[in-house]
């Protein structure tokens, strides 16, 4: 059997997922097709596209459908091709690369009668040696905000050559102390070495991609040739700035006006040499669990990655033990651990392979956050805690008319249009409900909303009409408004004659939010001291941890998002990527309900401010 290089990162998280993968002893001589290695290596790049597009809380991304996934497969393809065609200018030497599996460079290594394999995204032979880059659709922010500030300054433990070469700070002669403490550099450079973490996770990837090419080079008696290798991530520069630029109607990515690629280059070689004793250790266990396969029940651990798009496709399995409401993942901020009376630190995956399985199987005494004995004695007593003070003042703070609104956003691995960066939140459609006075509000009648109809730049027209519909007093409610205030910001500078505008409706934004969970600068400001100020305001145990507006809704409202086409953000945004492909009949049918979701959204917002009024019975106080 060969075991491709994403097999082996899955293989390694336990021993459970070998023989859940229905691994037989007859398969390890076999070899794998080209084809069935580039589907694992596909669906595995799918996820860490959307893991990238999302935040890890959101739990939109937890169910997402293969076949929904498939539809970024080419911006993932467009930025391999991207880095090989930019790549020769900060490299010498012949290039190979191709989004075509079968035209890519191959390296094997047979250990132990099985037989490990990769392909490289970008193969660059050079006159000593040769060089592997490999192709991320993430972005360098995750390496670059690796660091601390020195002097109100921020630095990086990354810095760029005279090539224009990321490296690390102990690559480049100079002196670290001048940047940042040594202790914080060692802090943040560990973080390379966690293969769950955001910059490590790659990292990972590249050094089994350096094990499988070394131990390639020493079956063929090339092992002289490793020293001569240098291995490299490709990934998209946060900082480029696409300046509109199209040849037949697809972006041109050239320098952008400030001098930056689209890709930038980070040099790994010296760190992925430090994980080759760490790789054969993992390669050792892989082999064990393959010749010994027991799918019998094992430990839950970070290596479940269970709230993030790269988790275990078994994680359904493993994690069933767990009751599928309040368990005791649902302790906000859980991921801190828990103390009990003397201090003793218990973690949650501990507790967990424990027997602590519910919210409720947690002792009490180990409860030392004021907000998870507030989960629990919401759960024990059936009864919603409510701060009626706060969110009273809180809904004192609304002025009519309330504009209840809501963006969908495509974040395209790629800028779209002038002025976008890559994984831009770029906005293609918005809802609005204006609700003129307290309560006075249709679902249908005071509805407005703009969905781009295809993949032109649709944007100043959504911009022009929001700006029309939205006056200048009153109040724009959203739920977590630290988005719709970025997108409105990033809006205003790409359209200067609307900026002024623009920026008045974000200073006219209050978040649904603040009233149903809290916010500490803003009751700290209405006289409420620090702790009260920082405590939710409400929490129902249906809500099971999550204050995420599909779990607010059902508390306040027989609204639902159950049996809607398009019922979460992923779905959303899947169906407006497909647009260009879609047949008249079904592309009017899938706007239509694509309309629909964005206008439930607002609505839900107006619904819950409804029914918030009317847990506080704030009617009866005017």
């Amino acid at each position: 059997m060969a075991v491709t290089k994403t097999n082996f990162i899955n293989y390694s998280r336990c021993p459970r997922y070998v023989a859940l993968d229905d691994l037989k002893h007859e398969k390890l001589n076999s070899m794998v097709t080209l084809e069935e290695y580039r589907k694992e290596e596909e669906s595995e790049i799918l996820k860490e596209l959307l893991g990238d597009m999302y935040d890890e809380e959101g739990n939109d991304l937890i169910d997402t459908k293969n076949e929904h996934l498939e539809v970024m497969l080419p911006y993932y393809n467009a930025v391999e091709l991207l880095a090989g065609s930019i790549a020769p200018k900060y490299f010498d030497g012949t290039f190979k690369y191709s989004k075509d599996t079968l035209e890519q460079e191959s390296f094997d290594a047979l250990i132990n009668n099985i037989r490990y394999i990769c392909y490289v995204d970008i193969y660059n032979e050079t006159k000593d040696g040769f060089n592997i880059i490999e192709a991320k659709a993430t972005t360098t922010k995750k390496y670059i905000d690796l660091g601390c500030k020195q002097n109100n300054e921020f630095n990086s433990i990354f810095m760029k050559d005279e090539k224009g070469i990321y490296h690390l700070l102990e690559e480049l002669n100079v002196n670290i102390e001048d940047y940042m403490p040594m202790k914080k550099y060692e802090y943040n450079r560990a973080k390379l070495f966690d293969r769950y973490a955001a910059a490590g996770h790659y990292v990972y990837d590249l050094a089994v991609q350096r094990y499988i090419i070394e131990n390639d080079l020493k079956a063929h008696g090339e092992e002289n040739k490793i020293k001569n290798v240098r291995y490299y991530l490709t990934v998209l520069n946060h900082e480029y700035v696409f300046d509109g630029k199209y040849d037949r109607g697809e972006p041109v990515y050239d320098t952008d006006a400030n001098g930056n690629e689209i890709v930038c280059f980070i040099d790994l070689t010296e760190i992925t040499k430090e994980y080759m004793d760490k790789i054969d250790l993992d390669r050792q266990r892989v082999e064990g669990y393959i010749h010994d396969l027991k799918a019998s029940e094992v430990p839950l651990g970070e290596y479940c990655e269970i709230k993030k798009m790269t988790k275990c496709k078994y994680s359904k399995i493993c994690w069933s033990k767990l009751p599928k409401t309040n368990s005791i993942m649902a302790y906000i901020d859980g991921h801190h651990g828990f103390k009990d009376i003397d201090g003793n630190k218990y973690e949650r995956f501990d507790l967990i392979n424990d027997g602590y399985l519910s919210m409720l199987d947690v002792p009490e005494k180990m409860l030392n956050r004021q907000k998870n004995v507030i989960q629990r004695r919401a759960l024990e007593s059936g009864k919603p805690y409510i701060n009626k003070n706060k969110i009273i003042d809180g809904i004192k703070q609304i002025e009519y008319p309330v504009y209840h609104l809501d963006f969908e956003t495509f974040p395209c691995p790629l800028p779209r249009y002038r002025g976008e960066k890559c994984y831009t939140q770029s906005v293609f459609q918005f809802s609005l409900h204006i609700e003129s006075a307290p309560g006075v509000c249709d679902k249908e009648k005071d509805h407005y909303g703009f969905l781009a109809p295809d993949h032109k730049d649709h944007r100043e027209e959504l911009v022009k009409y929001m700006c029309e519909l939205i006056g200048d007093k009153g109040t724009v409610l959203v739920y977590n408004d630290s988005f719709e205030k970025t997108r409105i910001k990033e809006l205003a500078e790409i359209f200067p004659e609307y900026k002024t505008k623009l920026l008045k409706i974000r200073s006219m934004i209050f978040d649904l939010m603040n009233i149903v969970k809290t916010k500490s600068s803003l009751y700290e400001t209405l006289g409420y001291d620090k702790e009260e100020a920082k405590m939710f305001n409400y929490y129902n145990a249906h809500m099971t941890g999550s204050f995420s507006i599909k779990k607010v809704l059902p508390i306040f409202s027989t609204l639902t998002y159950q049996g809607m086409e398009i019922g979460n953000g992923v779905e959303a945004l899947i169906t407006y990527a497909n647009f260009p492909k879609m047949d008249k009949l079904d592309f009017e049918h899938k706007y239509q309900k694509l309309v629909e979701y964005c206008k439930q959204d607002t609505w839900a917002m107006y619904c819950v401010l409804e029914g918030l009024k009317q847990e506080v019975d704030i009617y009866s106080l005017n």
